[in-house]
């Protein structure tokens, strides 16, 4: 934003009429005191309103004195008067912006750009108060014509990559950001902003191009590698993904990279390393549920139950709602043939909702156990009413029905 020119210097062209309060006039305008300006420059103008002098020094005068509507209104008076002045209409504008008016600002700055057509400063302002008022694609225009005048221009690439963003048209955008960070350095900084929204739009491979560019002048940012390590795993790059997220952990480790890491290692089929990682991502948010449940759940894999069970309890005791730290440690307790246990982890979980196939089976299971047999046979029947798709534990779940039926039958 520009800043506002001064008071003029030019009272005594002003003529004969009003010349007392001209003379006060500029006397208190040559010590700042711009209060008692304003009455006096009020007076002379009451007795000649063409005074464009004088009213220029009003206007300055009830900016000065933090007036900006009547310095505004006076302002646009003498550019009425006086179209080509150049000054006056350089202060309106600026004071536009500063009260948010930024399309009546946007239209001071146009008319500016007509009076000085090779300015790019004003193409710059025009192409501001165009982006402020919303107007994303007139804003790249003059951004655009800035950057015709002066190719290097860093306020033109980057206003210009911003108001392309603004506009929906991001891919368009980024070789104008990649110019301004060729330019300045602290700009490369922006290169991530631009590839996380990429990436958000299902760009991923430009998102990858532009974390990689990043990550080459900032080897040391671990977010950037650990994005990178995601695209590529996504994209099935699974060697390259994992080299990737090793420097991401390696240089800042942080639950959520240990958890990508062990996706990537369980992907490559090295569960044992990916089973190590997810040791560590459960160690480093203990009061992450989601992550001691997926730890818990790589060691049913290896069958430590135990260790299972008592990162299945961490878990909930760290989020109380989760029915799958309920579900999962009723599961490890039962391995273990607790089977009281077992159900009163079931109980917690289906106090949070309606029963899950697994869970009523393991129900059953639990209770046929402890030869409560007319609770299991109903836990059989309760699970058997539900779609489960799960074709070997009906079976299974239907036979043993009729086994505790004919047992029932005999008391």
């Amino acid at each position: 934003m520009t800043r506002l020119i001064g008071v003029a210097v030019f009272l005594c062209a002003a003529g004969t009429l009003g010349a007392d309060a001209l003379r006060e006039a500029a006397e208190a305008l040559e010590t700042n005191d711009y209060e008692s300006a304003i009455p006096h420059l009020e007076a002379a103008l009451g007795e000649d309103p063409d005074n464009v002098n004088a009213r220029f020094n009003l206007a300055y005068a009830f900016q000065s004195t933090g007036d900006g509507d009547s310095a505004i209104r006076q302002y646009r008076t003498i550019t009425e008067q006086q179209p080509d002045l150049v000054h006056a209409r350089q202060n309106l504008a600026t004071l536009l912006m500063r009260a948010g008016r930024f399309e009546e600002a946007a239209d001071e700055y146009e008319a500016l750009g007509r009076l000085r057509p090779a300015a790019a400063p004003d193409l710059l302002l025009l192409a501001a108060a165009r982006r402020e008022a919303g107007d994303a694609e007139a804003a790249a225009d003059a951004y655009k014509k800035a950057l015709e005048l002066d190719r290097s221009s860093l306020d033109a690439l980057v206003g210009l990559a911003n108001a392309l963003s603004d506009a929906g048209r991001l891919h368009e955008s980024v070789p104008y950001y990649m110019r301004a960070a060729a330019i300045d350095p602290r700009f490369e900084g922006t290169l991530m902003g631009i590839a996380e929204r990429l990436e958000r739009l299902g760009a991923k491979q430009d998102a990858l191009e532009l974390y990689r560019r990043h990550a080459r002048s900032r080897p040391n940012d671990a977010a950037a590698q650990e994005q990178i390590g995601i695209l590529l795993l996504e994209d099935g790059n699974l060697r390259a993904a994992v080299k990737a997220l090793e420097r991401a952990v390696s240089i800042e480790p942080r639950s959520e990279r240990h958890a990508a890491l062990a996706e990537a290692y369980r992907r490559a089929g090295d569960a044992d390393s990916a089973r190590e990682q997810l040791r560590l991502a459960a160690h480093a948010s203990p009061a992450s549920a989601e992550a001691r449940v997926r730890y818990a759940n790589s060691l049913l894999q290896i069958q430590d139950y135990e260790l299972a069970a008592r990162e299945y309890l961490g878990a909930c005791e760290a989020d109380a709602r989760s029915r799958d730290a309920w579900n999962g440690l009723a599961f490890a307790l039962f391995q273990l043939g607790n089977f009281p246990g077992s159900l009163r982890a079931l109980r917690e979980s289906e106090s949070l909702g309606p029963p899950q196939a697994a869970s009523a089976y393991l129900k059953a299971l639990s209770l046929d156990k402890l030869q409560q047999y007319e609770q299991a046979a109903a836990a059989y029947r309760a699970f058997l009413s539900l779609e489960s798709g799960m074709a070997d534990e009906r079976w299974k779940a239907d036979q043993r029905l009729k086994t505790i039926q004919r047992v029932l039958s005999k008391r």
